[in-house]
């Protein structure tokens, strides 16, 4: 979605439905429905309220940015979401750290006893030293979605399924004020040969790399695990 037409007096809102929400209205049996929106900044450039203040900065930006064309493809629209926090002298938000960012299955084939094992990752949502995290955006649940043709996460069911994606919600295991930590699990998929054969990489067809997206629902922080597989 964007506005138009800054330069008058009238609000003209353009908006579209990404790609997938097209997709879903095509289905056309009654199960679209718009339950929830978000808005994001992403033409902002705050450096200006770090030249000119708040107040004069803000005006700056209100009048001066450009907007952006509304987009249908959801994974460069709207990359900053906007939030609103009580504390308006909040100068630091909570980060995301793993564990690990890369993971190697070395026995993946047709023997299910081989097939790898699991890859625990633990994901800590932290705020900054001697802060507490924001309650606005401190994450209960995080969002994990993989190829589902490579990955999943053992005892758990997705709770949604686009084309090759799976997306599964993990709860946090342990919570203080400052700190929340979620455990994932992490298993490879018995695969057949020639499995390796077409998703393989070009200059080894015994490896395949795949990826699994760690993604926090209120903060909206993201962390990205690199998976390789290895045939037996």
């Amino acid at each position: 979605m964007g506005f138009l037409q800054q330069d008058t007096n009238n609000i003209i809102l353009d908006a579209v439905l990404t790609d997938e929400g097209r997709k879903r209205l095509a289905t056309n049996d009654g199960s679209f429905r718009v339950v929830m929106f978000s808005l994001g900044d992403d033409e902002v450039d705050y450096n200006i309220i770090k030249k000119f203040g708040r107040n004069v900065g803000r005006e700056k930006i209100e009048k001066n940015t450009p907007v952006f064309e509304a987009l249908t493809n959801a994974t460069l629209e709207s990359r900053s979401r906007l939030i609103t926090l009580s504390d308006p002298n909040r100068v630091a938000l909570a980060t995301f750290t793993l564990s690990s960012d890369s993971e190697t299955f070395t026995s993946v084939g047709t023997d299910p006893t081989r097939a790898g094992g699991d890859a625990p990752i633990t994901v800590t949502l932290r705020g900054p030293e001697n802060i507490e995290l924001a309650p606005e955006i401190t994450d209960s649940i995080v969002q994990v979605s993989v190829d589902r043709r490579f990955l999943q996460i053992p005892g758990a069911t997705p709770y949604a399924t686009v084309d090759n994606t799976a997306y599964y919600n993990v709860i946090a295991t342990d919570r203080t004020s400052r700190q929340v930590t979620f455990s994932v699990n992490l298993r490879a998929k018995t695969l057949v040969g020639n499995t390796f054969t077409t998703y393989g990489s070009d200059s080894d067809k015994t490896q395949i790399t795949t990826f699994a997206t760690i993604q926090g629902r209120q903060s909206g922080l993201s962390k990205t695990v690199s998976v390789t597989l290895n045939k037996n």
